[in-house]
């Protein structure tokens, strides 16, 4: 497939290890088959990572399927069980997929694959856009971040079904994604199937703005580490970094700081309120808020962060 190995070719060299995150089903079945044909040619080392999350009745079956697969195309598989959190207010969707997030991270290998797809990029956009979320949220998810590649994001699901049957693949079906009372599946089997019915290139036109989008939040980046005048991007940082900033440049500096922590900023008007505390508070007083992952307080002029137990 040469979305892979054009996206192989432009960051991994001979010798470098690659993983693919292989839940088993589709996607990631035709990930996984074209990274195996690809990378004996290049001289790379291949192995997959299957989270085992233990939220299905069905994921010992799904976990015992990917094994299977990876055996009869030898290529070394690890399956790692994990606990996903359910009270940390956040969702079983969003808890699960950043668990399983973290397991690929903590993995060795050089480069990390996954099989996010051109309409996975739509429905990203759509829902981080109907949540509020500023140009960070409508960028979606790019190509290479660190170590993680997703080469398969300029192609439509139709396309990697096609290559699937041409190959006689076989993969599982997760039930869960048919459950309408998940909002992603809400939006992939209702709303986008609605708006491509008016708007044929819908999917493509959203994964196109994706782009700009994340050529305009590399530039807010930019802006960002100016703006912390020479400090490391790490907390405690000084108030005053924030109280000599125009009001947009010091919200973008807070968006920056806990995106490069790796947590979600708060919801907008949350943000707006606290950077204003940040700029005025005297020194008597000490703004603080708590997430469920986070808290950000202040006191003895500077802002700190901690994240939750």
């Amino acid at each position: 497939m040469q979305a892979v190995a054009a996206c192989l070719s432009r960051y991994a060299k001979a010798g470098d290890s690659v993983v693919v995150g292989f839940s088993g089903g589709l996607d990631s079945t035709v990930l996984l088959h074209a990274a195996s044909r690809l990378t004996r040619d290049a001289a790379l080392e291949l192995s997959a990572l299957h989270v085992h999350h233990g939220l299905n009745t069905n994921a010992d079956a799904w976990a015992d399927s990917c094994a299977h697969v990876c055996l009869g195309s030898n290529i070394p598989l690890t399956i790692l069980r994990v606990d996903v959190p359910l009270n940390t207010g956040e969702g079983v969707e969003a808890a699960a997929r950043r668990v399983r997030h973290r397991a690929l991270a903590n993995h060795s290998a050089e480069w990390i694959l996954l099989a996010h797809h051109a309409d996975d990029q739509a429905e990203t956009v759509l829902h981080n856009l109907l949540r509020g979320a500023g140009v960070r949220g409508a960028a979606a998810m790019p190509e290479i971040r660190g170590r993680v590649l997703r080469p398969l994001l300029g192609l439509a699901r139709d396309e990697l079904l096609g290559y699937a049957r041409a190959h006689q693949l076989a993969w599982i079906e997760d039930d869960s994604n048919a459950d309408r009372r998940y909002t992603r599946n809400f939006l992939r089997h209702e709303i986008l199937p609605l708006i491509a019915s008016r708007f044929p290139k819908a999917s493509e036109q959203l994964a196109a703005a994706a782009d700009r989008f994340g050529e305009a939040d590399s530039l807010l980046d930019d802006l960002a580490s100016l703006d912390l005048g020479g400090h490391r991007p790490v907390f405690p940082l000084p108030l005053s970094l924030f109280r000599d900033l125009p009001d947009a440049r010091a919200r973008n500096l807070l968006r920056a700081m806990l995106t490069w922590h790796e947590v979600q900023p708060p919801d907008e008007r949350r943000l707006i309120e606290f950077v204003r505390q940040l700029q005025t508070a005297g020194n008597d007083r000490h703004p603080r808020i708590d997430l469920a992952r986070y808290s950000l307080w202040c006191g003895t002029g500077r802002l700190y962060f901690k994240v939750s137990d």
